[in-house]
């Protein structure tokens, strides 16, 4: 548990680092605080990064609003998390953004509101976060009051897995197997839960193992090869683009 915690804490951090460093330096206090945060000491950490949370930087209220949200160090508090992530959002931080689509898709901290979901997720993919490009096709799918678009919704999901999303590519498969926004064809949603079993983890790799067997019985030996060469192949194609 600690070590995921650290891994979360590693991430928000490159990330942060990341966009300063096309942009100037982070100052000294920033600096020290994300160190602290790093080594799960939240209590010197929250007092380097209030300050400059009330000053504007975006990064800080940001990693503020991720330890309001999960209970790191202080009490758990979604309506501070969200006004933390909301600065941070309108600042243009993408993670601030996706995590402020999330708690009003969730109604966490604010009543819940799928047309904000929409707007501040929508803004997340746009800067390239893989999740939020998902989460967009899943309220398509009729969350959150969003008018169904099956459509819209396969749009989503392409650009989700081409960053690597398992839950997309699972997503995509039970368009192909249901014929919902697309015409169906069971060797390409077989395709895609093969796709989805070897991106995916936990409960999610389950589901991609159960749905790729349950098709592999009702396919002919011959059509389960085509599956299976197609997922090597877009594999293949994919990671070729990602190493250029």
């Amino acid at each position: 548990m600690r070590h995921a915690i650290r891994l979360a804490a590693a991430t928000i951090i490159a990330t942060a680092l990341t966009a300063h460093s096309a942009q100037a330096e982070p100052p000294p206090a920033l600096s020290d605080a994300l160190i602290r945060y790093a080594r799960l000491d939240y209590a010197n950490a929250l007092q380097l990064l209030w300050p400059l949370a009330d000053q504007g930087n975006a990064v800080a209220q940001e990693i503020l609003g991720f330890m309001h949200a999960r209970g790191e160090g202080i009490p758990r508090d979604d309506a501070v998390a969200f006004r933390w992530f909301t600065l941070a959002a309108e600042a243009g931080r993408a993670e601030a953004q996706f995590e402020l689509g999330r708690m009003y898709r969730d109604g966490l901290g604010v009543p819940a509101d799928g047309k904000a979901a929409l707007l501040w997720l929508r803004r997340a993919a746009e800067q390239g976060k893989t999740d939020a490009c998902n989460l967009v096709g899943e309220l398509y799918l009729g969350s959150g009051g969003i008018p169904v678009d099956h459509r819209a919704a396969l749009e989503w999901f392409f650009r989700a897995a081409e960053g690597g999303s398992a839950e997309a590519m699972y997503n995509i498969g039970l368009h192909y197997g249901t014929g919902q926004g697309v015409e169906r064809d069971d060797i390409e949603a077989f395709k895609w839960f093969v796709l989805a079993y070897g991106e995916a983890i936990g409960t999610l790799r389950d589901s991609a193992a159960r749905a790729r067997v349950g098709l592999a019985e009702r396919l002919m030996p011959m059509q389960v090869q085509m599956g299976l060469i197609r997922a090597r192949d877009w594999i293949q194609v994919h990671r070729v683009e990602e190493t250029q």
